[in-house]
């Protein structure tokens, strides 16, 4: 791998997965184990092409490159800075034949893109509406929690614009809003086909969820069994350990 320079407060942090690296800086928000999960509950066949809706650092894409040979993967995000560090990853990780970062308003999309160009599009957008709990002060991590620069509804609205008929659209987000994705997935003829609960503990409650749909597909919602975050010691169930390694790493350790 070739040297990177990195700017200051900025650090390379590795997605174990193929010697991926990635470009993060304690002044924005960086990637939880929501991003990967997501990259791995999605379905990519070899030859698609695949959009991420709010990109953040670029996290996404770099996971999906070891998925099934897609054709190629776009990124979009609005601020500067994440755009400038995902795009350094992806010269880093030498995967600029397979990834384009752009700078783009998720709201404008309709403008720069064909309709029904992406087999796959894939977001973990901002989980909070304005107006639900604090907002921080700090402007890059205020439009990664808050709905600042798109609503759900947005989001939602610009996937089934986005994906082809008969693609897959994929999402991860809080559980406490899961009748209202399932219910705008349905408006903007997104069928909900696959539905995911995420536990942080066995005896906790399901903080998440991971939901696929399919474009123009009959009814049927395929409810998959739960996937539990942490055993009773704090540390990573098996199956989590799989998603970040791979099977068979039963020693192996997530920081």
């Amino acid at each position: 791998m070739p040297k990177v320079k990195l700017k200051p407060k900025e650090r390379l942090d590795d997605l174990i997965h193929d010697d991926l690296k990635v470009i993060q800086s304690k002044e924005h928000f960086s990637f939880a184990i929501d991003a990967v999960l997501l990259a791995y509950f999605i379905d990519v066949r070899a030859g698609d092409k695949v959009i991420d809706l709010g990109t953040g650092t670029g996290v996404i894409p770099l996971l999906i490159t070891t998925r099934n040979n897609p054709a190629q993967i776009v990124g979009v995000e609005i601020q500067t800075e994440l755009v400038d560090m995902a795009q350094r990853s992806i010269k880093y990780n030498h995967l600029e034949d397979i990834i384009k970062i752009e700078e783009l308003d998720i709201r404008n999309l309709k403008e720069e893109f064909i309709a029904e160009s992406f087999d796959v599009v894939v977001s973990n957008p901002p989980y909070l509406p304005v107006g639900q709990g604090k907002v921080s002060p700090k402007e890059s991590i205020a439009i990664a929690r808050h709905e600042v620069k798109v609503e759900l509804e947005g989001i939602i609205d610009i996937s089934s614009y986005l994906v082809k008929f008969g693609g897959e659209v994929a999402y991860v987000h809080r559980a406490e809003r899961l009748d209202e994705i399932l219910t705008l997935m349905s408006q903007h003829n997104l069928q909900p086909k696959n539905l995911r609960l995420i536990y942080p503990k066995q005896d906790k409650r399901c903080n998440l969820i991971l939901v696929k749909g399919v474009k123009g597909a009959k009814p049927g919602l395929v409810i998959d069994k739960p996937l539990i975050i942490y055993q009773d010691n704090g540390e990573y169930t098996q199956e989590v350990l799989d998603i970040y390694y791979g099977t068979d790493n039963e020693d192996k350790v997530v920081d």
